[in-house]
């Protein structure tokens, strides 16, 4: 507890003292420079993973970027990550290597209307072992203009849903079967009918199929994904919903979120740098995800069975500069919604600081809580306090 205190005053210390730079979270870059269309800054239509030419220059915060690294074809991720929990002997923590990823968008075409894109973790935690891998069809140029299917990908998708984040720990997440590092197996269909309105729909085998072995009565399970944003000016609002049917061996799973993404900085001349993300997410049958590390009793995992659950997420980025972003993020959790009494929520504060091109570190101190009885003052994840630093750099 004294490191988490002594790590919340070093933060505090820097929202007064002001170094010289800001940064942004992906949703928020999407507001502020009213662009509807992810494709702006990565290959994959609705965000994350590897970026284009303009993304990697975009994500250099100003800082001169080695023109090696300004091409399409090639990126790579890497994250190292130090946890230090509220209960250290008891519970998993301690430094690590988050993520290694390496990623290829090769253009296959003349053209450049069809593309094979890889994307491969090949050191990191054992949990996100594989990413992305799909064949991406442009069916409409990617020139900023509105069209009613601008791309077609097929193969182990990221799903779109809820505010895209490269978090694990966010609740709403977890609730969903969404975090950054769970993919699905199917095609995805994208477009951009108007300036102001984006949507992307997907038909997938499996819930959080990676599509990198076949199982026995996987063919029976199909599910999809529909997510649609508006965004008429520096506010944007979306909605989400997934569904799994359910087969002779698995129930159905469903989820719904509801999302909101506001930049203060554009409504005022950034006279209020300020940019706040809300998400409110209702789920069912997804409860099982909480046995990976964030509940700490498997007793009580097992009891929720295909309950009902609700969240929400707060989220609020104060851009101090380019390249120094301060944070306060908010998250609750109710399980089971006929057991309104047991919760998870979370305060968290932190920065993220970029020092380079690409390269920035992240640190958070967050104080959680939780009520079932199984859950006060246990080693899970979900409702133990802690402290994290991360170094990424992404070229």
């Amino acid at each position: 507890m004294r490191a988490n205190i002594s790590n919340l005053v070093l933060v505090t210390a820097v929202f007064f003292t002001g170094f010289s730079f800001r940064a942004h979270a992906f949703p928020e870059y999407a507001v502020r420079y009213n662009t509807m269309n992810c494709t702006a800054c990565h290959v994959n239509p609705s965000g994350g993973g590897p970026r284009t030419v303009d993304g990697k220059l975009f994500a250099a915060h100003g800082f001169k970027i080695n023109p090696f690294l300004v091409q399409d074809y090639a990126s790579a991720d890497f994250r190292a990550i130090d946890y230090f929990p509220q209960r250290p002997t008891a519970a998993n923590g301690g430094a690590a290597i988050m993520s290694g990823s390496v990623a290829g968008n090769i253009p296959v075409d003349a053209d450049g209307r069809i593309h094979l894109v890889l994307d491969e973790n090949i050191a990191g935690l054992s949990q996100a072992p594989t990413r992305s891998a799909y064949a991406l069809f442009e069916l409409a140029p990617h020139n900023g203009q509105a069209h009613l299917a601008d791309d077609l990908i097929v193969g182990r998708i990221r799903p779109a849903f809820g505010i895209v984040t490269d978090e694990h720990r966010t609740y709403t997440r977890v609730q969903t079967g969404t975090q950054w590092y769970e993919f699905d197996t199917g095609a995805q269909l994208s477009g951009t009918p108007t300036s102001q309105l984006h949507y992307d729909m997907a038909l997938v085998n499996g819930a959080n199929n990676m599509g990198t072995s076949f199982v026995q009565g996987g063919a029976e399970q199909l599910g999809g994904f529909f997510n649609v944003r508006y965004m008429p000016t520096w506010v944007m609002v979306g909605a989400s919903a997934q569904y799994f049917k359910p087969t002779t061996t698995l129930a159905s799973r469903e989820a719904y979120a509801f999302y909101s993404v506001a930049s203060l900085g554009r409504a005022t001349n950034d006279r209020i740098p300020i940019d706040v993300k809300l998400e409110y997410d209702a789920a069912r049958n997804w409860d099982d995800n909480l046995g990976n590390g964030f509940a700490n009793s498997s007793t009580y995992v097992t009891e929720l069975g295909t309950a009902r659950s609700q969240g929400t997420m707060v989220w609020v980025d104060y851009n101090v500069n380019q390249r120094l972003t301060l944070i306060y993020k908010y998250d609750w959790l109710m399980p089971d919604v006929t057991h309104s009494g047991d919760i998870y929520d979370r305060h968290g504060i932190g920065f993220r600081w970029f020092i380079g091109p690409g390269v920035d570190i992240q640190m958070r101190t967050e104080f959680a809580r939780a009520t079932n009885s199984s859950e006060v003052d246990s080693i899970g994840e979900g409702g133990q306090n802690a402290t994290y630093a991360i170094l990424q750099i992404e070229i």
